[in-house]
């Protein structure tokens, strides 16, 4: 009879290990799925501050126009359906040789804003 005793104690003790590291696997889990939120939206945010300076800089050097251009996740010219990210890209001339643009990047897949840049130059 003792050894039953002993064997319900032990079952127990292994129960409740086994509870203890299943919610230490839960709070694992989630804490891994916000990490893969974080990662994702800073490589959208890092590739669109990308995206922008190269068409800000296209702008300033006078090949920019305004259009819309799309990339690919790999930031290279892509169609508009195997796109990852879209630009649009806006003058407005005023005078004095001012020339106001923005530059605005979304993500393809929900059309959500992910940077703009609002900004001008002087031509000469």
């Amino acid at each position: 009879m003792r050894n039953s005793g002993r064997s319900s104690l032990f079952l127990m003790e292994l129960m409740i290990a086994f509870l203890i590291f299943s919610v230490c696997a839960c709070v694992c889990a989630a804490i891994i799925a916000a990490a893969w939120s974080d990662i994702s939206q800073s490589r959208d945010m890092s590739n669109a501050l990308i995206i922008a300076q190269n068409e800000a800089e296209l702008i300033k050097g006078g090949q920019g126009s305004d259009s819309t251009k799309y990339y690919d996740s790999g930031l290279a010219a892509s169609d508009s359906e195997s796109a990852a990210y879209s630009a649009t890209m806006t003058l407005s001339p005023s005078e004095n040789g001012l020339t106001g643009y923005k530059v605005e990047v979304f993500r393809a897949s929900d059309n959500k804003l992910i940077y703009t840049v609002d900004s001008a130059y002087y031509a000469f």
